[in-house]
Order: structure tokens, then C-alpha cells, then sequence
């Protein structure tokens, strides 16, 4: 049996209609009569529910043998795990925001503390990064910060905060991952559903 680690909420939607698509509605169907469940099995695989931040250190710890989360988490973590391949949905991008434009954002407020220093290392400007787990539009829209870095799918949120796009950076989307060691010891079952999700259906 392989064991699959899913972030819960819009990605585990996203999942399901990819499922969908691919014709895996034994899987799809398992995954959409989820109420509370953490743990879901449907005989080959058994998925665990967890939250988005977590999906890599499940896989990297073995629990789990293969995983979907998005690059802006693995960017941010660097586990020792596989990256196996691109899924087509998730997709948002990283975005410096701001009231206004301006020559310099000396202070940022972000969940994504990696990226962001990574970025200022980059244009060579020096910034202090205020980290924050929950809404960063805050942060900028009462002067604590003179920007936020945050993933942006539409720009509604930002918008509604007085805020705007001021730099578009990197593309984020779903990636299946898996642990290093179940790679190789579960090859078989990891590639037949690799060639699932690649599969074309008519």
C-alpha cells in the first residue's frame, strides 16, 4: 500500500477535480466523502489529511510515501525529498505588494521568510522581514510594514486592502513528492501512479 500525504482545503478540491479528469474516481470518490477524516484509505492507496506545511515532513519522516503540496512550500522548507513532478492546478505566484510604488521596501512582512530574503539578497537591498502566520495585507495596510511578500492567485485580497502588485515574481504550483527511501523500495507502485497522472484521456 502506498501512503499519501494531501493537504487539506483548495488544493485537496484542486486534487479531486484532477482525479476527475484522469479518470480516478475510485480515488476521487474516497477523497470527496471526506467529513472529518484524517486518514482515508481505498485499498491501494491510504491518504493522509494534513495541513499544507506538513505534507513535506510527512513524506521526509517516511509516514507518508509520496505527497502533493505546493513549490512555495518546498522552496521554503528544503526537505530531503523527491520531487517527482509538476500537477497541473495550485497555480499562483509569489508577489511583493505595497500601497504604492516605491524605491525601497525596507521592511516586509511574510510567511515566506526564505523566499523573501532570497529575493532582496537578489536586487542587493537590505530588509527586515517581519514574520507572519496569518492575513500579512495587514501588516502593510496599517504602516507595520512598507510591503508584504504573499502568493497571489487573483489580486481580489489585495485589492480589497488597498494594495497592489508592485513586482511579480516566481510561479507556484502542485508537486508530487516522495520520501527518498520508499522511492526505490516502492518503485513499482510510485510509477503506476505516475503514469496515472500523466496519462491522456480522451
Amino acid at each position: 500500500m502506498i501512503t499519501m500525504a494531501l493537504s487539506k482545503g483548495r488544493q485537496l478540491k484542486d486534487f479531486i477535480a484532477f482525479l476527475k479528469s484522469k479518470e480516478l474516481t475510485h480515488l476521487s470518490d474516497a477523497l470527496e466523502s471526506v467529513s472529518r477524516e484524517l486518514v482515508v484509505e481505498t485499498g491501494s492507496i491510504r491518504f493522509l489529511l494534513v495541513k499544507g506545511e506538513d505534507v513535506p515532513v510527512y513524506v521526509e519522516e517516511g509516514v507518508a510515501d509520496l505527497g502533493i503540496t505546493g513549490s512555495d512550500v518546498l522552496y521554503e522548507q528544503k526537505r530531503h525529498i523527491n520531487n517527482l513532478m509538476d500537477l497541473p492546478f495550485g497555480y499562483c505566484h509569489f508577489a511583493l505588494a505595497a500601497k504604492e510604488p516605491k524605491d525601497a521596501y525596507p521592511v516586509v512582512a511574510t510567511k515566506y521568510v526564505q523566499f523573501t530574503q532570497d529575493y532582496f539578497d537578489s536586487i542587493r537591498q537590505p530588509v527586515k522581514i517581519i514574520y507572519l502566520k496569518g492575513s500579512v495585507e495587514l501588516a502593510a495596510t496599517i504602516d507595520m510594514a512598507d510591503a508584504i511578500m504573499d502568493i497571489v492567485q487573483t489580486g481580489t485580497t489585495l485589492r480589497e486592502n488597498g494594495l497592489e502588485e508592485q513586482v511579480q515574481l516566481d510561479e507556484i504550483n502542485a508537486r508530487l513528492i516522495s520520501n527518498k527511501h520508499a522511492f526505490f523500495s516502492k518503485n513499482d507502485e510510485i510509477q503506476t501512479i505516475i503514469n496515472q497522472f500523466k496519462r491522456q484521456v480522451q
